[in-house]
């Protein structure tokens, strides 16, 4: 992992370090970098969507994250795919409606209950994951905090 900057970039699954950006929270979110299109606070359950010149368009809306022992990962990331109707193999069949992976680990934004922790993912309820999926494309930036 190179050092530059402060954080680390997730690309394909290598972590790579992100060049220092705003030093304060981009438009009322706790995220940095105002070139994401999605910010998470795992410490709140909140997200927000952005348009990558540091204005919220969508949210705050809840979410729910990893449960003890499957931790969301904080960090900087690249959405990597989409799936509208993805089924994980990992997890016994689990519908992950709204699907939009953001590591190569298979962690991905998607629909759910927000009721309960996932195995990793940011989950959100039905009409956000819509939202995120809509608005999120591969190569997008996503910061993820705590």
């Amino acid at each position: 992992m190179a050092t530059i900057g402060l954080g680390a970039l997730q690309l394909g699954g290598v972590a790579l370090a992100a060049p220092a950006g705003n030093a304060g929270g981009v438009d009322g979110t706790p995220c940095t970098d105002a070139r994401i299109k999605a910010c998470v606070d795992l410490s709140e359950n909140r997200a927000w969507l952005l348009d990558g010149q540091g204005n919220v368009v969508y949210g705050p809306v809840k979410n729910s994250h990893g449960a003890e022992g499957y931790e969301t990962p904080t960090g900087d990331y690249i959405i990597q795919r989409k799936e509208r109707h993805h089924v994980s193999q990992e997890y016994e069949g689990s519908p992950m409606p709204y699907a939009v992976f953001f590591d190569n680990e298979g962690r991905a934004f998607h629909g759910g209950s927000t009721d309960r922790q996932s195995a990793g993912c940011v989950r959100l309820g039905p009409d956000d994951a819509k939202r995120f999926f809509e608005h999120l494309n591969p190569n997008d930036r996503v910061q993820i905090v705590e």
